[in-house]
């Protein structure tokens, strides 16, 4: 994915989700910005990272594998069996929009005291804020 072609959509995203970020950059590589500037990212296809300090900046790869994507995907589908092995929650995520929203939100989760360490919880979270703009429950999408 090649997240140029995306970017209104991520700054809508990050209107919807009520965040006020300094600056939305396009990065070759996350990781490699982040150890640039001193920050610890340990993972190195990290696809979408807040970080905070001058300001919050959101940090998107410019690029974002299909193998990366598909992996980042295949993991709420491991935990939406958790919940219910009849309806795979990760099949709502059936465009490159939903899959760029979700690791998005999963960035987000990351910043919330009471899911940065539950995915379970996180997914959930993440999937009610889809439902609630209008993403995978377009009935609640808000009209501007």
């Amino acid at each position: 994915m090649f997240t140029k072609d995306y970017e209104w959509y991520i700054r809508h995203l990050t209107e919807h989700a009520g965040m006020k970020f300094s600056e939305v950059l396009l990065v070759d590589n996350v990781a490699s910005w982040c150890r640039r500037h001193g920050i610890d990212e340990p993972d190195e296809h990290k696809p979408i990272k807040i970080v905070t300090g001058d300001g919050v900046r959101l940090l998107v790869a410019e690029m974002i594998p299909d193998q990366v994507l598909e992996e980042r995907i295949n993991a709420t589908r491991i935990l939406s069996q958790l919940k219910s092995v009849s309806q795979d929650r990760a099949d709502l995520l059936n465009s490159p929009e939903k899959k760029l929203a979700y690791l998005f939100l999963k960035e987000l989760s990351l910043t919330k005291p009471d899911l940065a360490y539950d995915d379970v919880a996180a997914d959930e979270w993440i999937y009610g804020q889809l439902d609630r703009i209008g993403i995978t429950n377009p009935a609640n999408m808000k009209v501007a």
